[in-house]
């Protein structure tokens, strides 16, 4: 695989700007609005924030197997009604947190991943991983993560931001 070092610095860097943005908007927050629903399911944005450092605590796992060459422990969220009881699962967990608890948890989850990516080689990020159904590969997480991040922003901004 002839991958180089500077697509992984550009995706990493990819990676920094959206959460970057994210906090931004995050921390801007008039505090009135952090826990008054903000979406027809009832979510505020502080129960927003919570999700997205959710996701991305179980994207560093993932993002492990794959460095690791251990795609084969990998445990998938199988449909939309598994990935729907995790959402819900995680929400309970953290429903009672603080602001403040959630934006740290954003930040800290997201200086552990770049921790772990600082130590991968362009190839382990960009090597793909055969499963069922296809392949992964870290890079294509990380473009999950962006995408998640801008997808929750535009939600956070109540328009589209990416």
């Amino acid at each position: 695989m002839d991958v180089n070092p500077s697509d992984k610095n550009a995706l990493v860097q990819r990676l920094i700007e959206a959460r970057n943005a994210l906090l931004a908007v995050a921390r801007d927050l008039p505090e009135a609005q952090r826990s008054r629903p903000a979406r027809d399911d009832g979510w505020s944005p502080k129960d927003i924030v919570g999700h997205i450092a959710s996701w991305e605590n179980r994207y560093i796992t993932l993002i492990q197997h794959l460095i690791n060459g251990h795609a084969d422990r990998i445990e998938w969220l199988h449909g939309e009604e598994e990935v729907d009881a995790w959402n819900r699962r995680e929400y309970l967990r953290k429903r009672d947190w603080s602001w403040d608890e959630v934006i740290r948890d954003l930040a800290l989850i997201r200086e552990e991943l770049l921790w772990n990516l600082g130590w991968a080689t362009p190839e382990q990020v960009f090597q793909e991983h055969p499963v069922a159904g296809g392949s992964v590969s870290v890079a294509r997480f990380l473009e999950g993560l962006i995408e998640h991040d801008y997808e929750h922003l535009a939600e956070l901004t109540g328009g589209s931001a990416a």
